[in-house]
């Protein structure tokens, strides 16, 4: 049985290479990088897509930025890799706003920056389900090492941490008010 903890079974050998022996940065997508590098979420408007996603995940816009950074890098794995690619939580993140953006997502970033479509398709629940995005997403990891060095443990972090329970929970903030947890040291003064 292999420790799921271990980083060696986190970047799991892709079963399906891309193309064994070709080099990873081919012409092809050279171009498709440079494409979806071009992509502009900024754009000279009052309010815009890296203002909004950093507002709604009360993020900074440098943290919404490193996502934005990373959902590209993951939009290139789902065009080049010959298996589903699975992302972070952040990454899924940001992908959901851009969906919201429904004709710069299906107009502009699939039909001229990555000229074909890429669904976001739902789980259908279940530990066979679960096991399946585990592994998809083992080889995602091993797809962006081998593409773009190894991924940030803020944006992409380990198998084992990424599917321990879900990080997020979409609160109204006018109405709640979050707490950080308390840290280890407040634990301690309260127990004195």
């Amino acid at each position: 049985m292999h420790d799921l903890r271990d980083p060696s079974v986190q970047r799991a050998q892709l079963k399906v290479d891309v193309q064994a022996g070709e080099p990873d940065w081919t012409p092809a997508r050279q171009d498709l990088w440079r494409r979806i590098s071009a992509h502009d979420f900024e754009p000279e408007t009052p309010f815009n897509f890296t203002q909004r996603l950093a507002r709604d995940h009360c993020w900074s816009l440098d943290q919404a930025r490193a996502a934005i950074e990373a959902y590209r890098r993951f939009c290139f794995l789902a065009m080049v890799s010959p298996t589903p690619v699975t992302p972070s939580e952040v990454i899924d993140e940001v992908w959901h706003q851009h969906l919201i953006y429904s004709r710069d997502y299906w107009t502009i970033w699939c039909g001229e920056r990555l000229q074909a479509p890429l669904h976001h398709d739902p789980t259908p629940g279940g530990a066979e389900a679960q096991m399946t995005y585990r592994r998809q997403y083992a080889e995602t990891l091993a797809l962006h090492e081998r593409f773009f060095g190894p991924p940030s443990p803020d944006l992409w972090p380990a198998t084992h941490l990424r599917f321990a329970g879900p990080r997020y929970h979409v609160t109204d903030l006018t109405h709640w008010l979050i707490l950080p947890r308390p840290s280890a040291w407040l634990r301690r003064l309260f127990r004195r």
